[in-house]
């Protein structure tokens, strides 16, 4: 099993950048109804018109009431309303994907809208949309696994089974994620758990265990999670933990749903992605 350790400008050409970013920095995060560099926008009407809605980060519930929702902030018809089911279109002004879905917590129907594209948003989430999150439903891009040939078994930590072995090395071959790893036997935990029976991998992708990620570690760390659920029954997965969320095979059709098991960086699942094998235990 794999156990993986983790000519500058002067003067004032300096100055004068560093200026520029920390604006354009305070402009993308700014929620005021313009749609700046670096955001995402939702408008009240197709063809981006209408009031607009502008974020620079993943929201996984708009809210459906004010003064809690988050609602369109330009000008233009729709001004002031809750943007929960009411946004027709769309510009994504950052630089990789973001995908809109129609349930909260990054459940239901999706559409994936490319960095620079302006969008309707097509019949199944026009006016019914309730979430989007930053570089979702990017999975596809990596290729498809093979079937797990391994029948369902037990060992003890660190030691991975068969089944998970393969789970991890597949991972690794079309992912290139190689910081997944099954961990020290867990005396806090029941032996039957996934981690102490060799049936659960953990992928660090922040710098470190303990460290939150940056916006790009977080990106791809949704980039892995949605590829072992893409690929969950062909590769005997249970279920996934990532960013607070968990998905699993049995409650599929619910999305991702907030996870409750643990809380802070690491037991939140910030800073890894938790992956669990198919075994006759529950957990």
């Amino acid at each position: 099993m794999k156990r993986i350790a983790y000519a500058g400008l002067v003067g004032s050409l300096l100055s004068a950048a560093v200026l520029t970013a920390t604006a354009t920095s305070a402009q993308a995060a700014a929620r005021d109804g313009v749609c700046q560099t670096g955001e995402f926008c939702l408008y009240y009407n197709s063809g981006q018109l209408g009031s607009v809605s502008d974020f620079a980060g993943s929201i996984d519930d708009y809210g459906a009431s004010q003064p809690e929702c988050y609602d369109f902030k330009g000008a233009g018809a729709g001004q002031g309303l809750c943007v929960k089911n009411a946004a027709a279109s769309v510009w994504n002004r950052t630089s990789g994907n973001v995908t809109v879905f129609f349930n909260s917590g990054y459940g239901g129907a999706s559409q994936s809208v490319g960095s620079g594209v302006k969008a309707n948003l097509n019949a199944t989430l026009k006016n019914q949309n309730a979430s989007h999150r930053f570089g979702g439903s990017t999975g596809s891009s990596y290729g498809a696994p093979g079937t797990n040939p391994h029948p369902e078994a037990i060992t003890r930590a660190p030691s991975a089974t068969a089944r998970t072995q393969f789970v991890d090395n597949e991972i690794a071959r079309l992912t290139g994620e190689t910081q997944c790893f099954v961990g020290d036997y867990r005396t806090y935990q029941e032996s039957t758990s996934n981690h102490n029976t060799g049936n659960a991998l953990d992928c660090t992708i922040s710098s470190a265990i303990g460290t939150y990620p940056n916006a790009t570690q977080k990106a791809q760390g949704w980039k892995l999670a949605e590829w072992v659920k893409q690929y969950a029954v062909r590769l005997q997965v249970r279920y996934v933990i990532w960013d607070g969320k968990i998905w699993s095979v049995g409650r599929a059709s619910e999305g991702w749903r907030t996870y409750t098991g643990g809380s802070g960086v690491t037991g939140g699942h910030y800073d890894h992605v938790h992956v669990s094998i198919q075994n006759r235990y529950g957990d």
